[in-house]
C-alpha cells in the first residue's frame, strides 16, 4: 500500500489523499494464509466505505467489466 499526500495552497483547493490498495483476490497463493481472500476485502472497504472517499477502480483492459470485482465492490459501497 502506498500513500501520496496532496496539499493545496489556494483556498479554492482542497487537500487530497491518494492510497494505492492492493488489488481484490479471490485465491490465496503459496505462502499466504488462508483467509488473504477476507482479509484484503475487509482492508480496502475500510478505506472505501468512508463517505468522504472518492473511489478510482481500475480493471484491466482484457477483463469483462461486468465481472470486475473492484467495479462491483464500489457499487456496493456508492450505488450513485
Amino acid at each position: 500500500m502506498a500513500a501520496l499526500e496532496v496539499l493545496g495552497t489556494a483556498c479554492a483547493v482542497v487537500n487530497l489523499t491518494l492510497i494505492d490498495l492492493p488489488g481484490l483476490t479471490k485465491v490465496a497463493v503459496e505462502g499466504q494464509p488462508e483467509s488473504i481472500v477476507q482479509d484484503i476485502e475487509m482492508m480496502v472497504r475500510s478505506y472505501v466505505e468512508k463517505p468522504n472517499c472518492i473511489i478510482l477502480a481500475i480493471s484491466p483492459a482484457n477483463q469483462d467489466i461486468a465481472t470486475s470485482d473492484a467495479i462491483k465492490l464500489a457499487r456496493e459501497v456508492d450505488p450513485s
